[in-house]
């Protein structure tokens, strides 16, 4: 069978950190597919003309990734980038499928301070932290009860600059490490929270790559940039979140990992993949926390995955969530 000459279009986000996750995805494919052309579109989303106020408050959900859908779903572009923790946890949009998830990167939070406070330690006494998380609030303030939480919203560059800038507004802020390290933004990564501190978002760290479901020419060159291991990981995530009621402006943290096999319980070569899940569901002063940290045989991680959701569910997960404005 003859391999499609057609085009590649990829439709992202029009910021900076979007257009650099579209040409990474973009140049995985022009390798794979030699003398192919690759096309971009970006688009300004809805999430991204609101410039004040927490985004849960607008109706959050899909208002990063709706408007590059479209262009999708219309035949203007043949894939979508994204960076999955945007997608939502609770549904799919009709006509579409996740085709591919690469590789995870770094999913680790970095705390950005004022001179001379890049750990949360150092951060003077009742400091202000920008942040458009509850996931994050709240678990600064279970760190650090006397900071104090503040919404921040734009870009990368924005929202740096609201720290070390001329014009410095808040004390401190929290990034992905992964969205630092891909903006060249590397000397904010030298100290980077460890997840014991900081667990991350659901997805975070990783893309979600979009195709049409009918799109085969678009299916087959996705599939060789999909990792079964981050996959694996990703979408167990996405169900505890989805599971939970919550979605991505809600108070819960949830990192889904493979575990060195040298640090399982295997006993035999066939049990050698295992996989660690945890959760922290909190209120969002950060006093009340509901935690899950356990780990299994790979074969037995969706069934370990349904149970921690309803160890959970029973112990008021959903009700704190609600209360700290899930």
């Amino acid at each position: 069978m003859r391999r499609s000459r057609k085009p590649i279009v990829i439709a992202s986000r029009a910021s900076a950190l979007a257009r650099v996750q579209a040409e990474m995805v973009g140049g995985g494919l022009a390798r794979l597919n030699p003398g192919i052309e690759v096309r971009y579109i970006r688009v300004q989303s809805e999430g991204d003309k609101i410039t004040s106020g927490p985004l849960s408050a607008v109706g959050g959900k899909g208002l990063f990734t709706k408007a590059v859908e479209r262009v999708v779903l219309n035949g203007d572009a043949d894939i979508a980038v994204h960076s999955m923790k945007d997608l939502p946890s609770d549904e799919a949009t009709p006509g579409l499928q996740i085709a591919a998830v690469p590789r995870r990167a770094d999913v680790r939070d970095v705390l950005i301070g004022r001179p001379g406070a890049i750990t949360i330690d150092e951060l003077p006494q009742g400091a202000s932290v920008g942040t458009s998380s509850p996931r994050r609030a709240a678990q600064i303030k279970r760190l650090r009860p006397d900071l104090q939480a503040h919404t921040i919203r734009g870009n990368v560059d924005t929202r740096i600059d609201k720290v070390v800038g001329e014009n410095p507004v808040f004390d401190a802020t929290l990034l992905a490490f992964a969205g630092l390290n891909r903006l060249g933004r590397v000397e904010y990564l030298s100290k980077p929270l460890t997840v014991d501190a900081v667990l991350p978002a659901a997805s975070q760290g990783a893309l979600g790559i979009q195709c049409r479901r009918d799109d085969h020419v678009s299916l087959t060159r996705l599939l060789p940039l999909n990792h079964p291991a981050t996959s694996t990981a990703i979408h167990a995530e996405r169900e505890v979140v989805a599971g939970l009621g919550a979605d991505c402006h809600s108070s819960i943290a949830v990192l889904a990992e493979q575990v060195d096999p040298a640090k399982t319980q295997a006993a035999r070569n066939a049990d050698s993949h295992w996989f660690r899940l945890r959760v922290r569901v909190l209120s969002a002063d950060g006093s009340q926390v509901l935690e899950a940290d356990e780990q299994c045989k790979t074969q037995e991680f969706r069934r370990l995955v349904k149970r921690v959701v309803q160890d959970l569910d029973a112990k008021g997960a959903r009700g704190l969530l609600r209360s700290a404005g899930a």
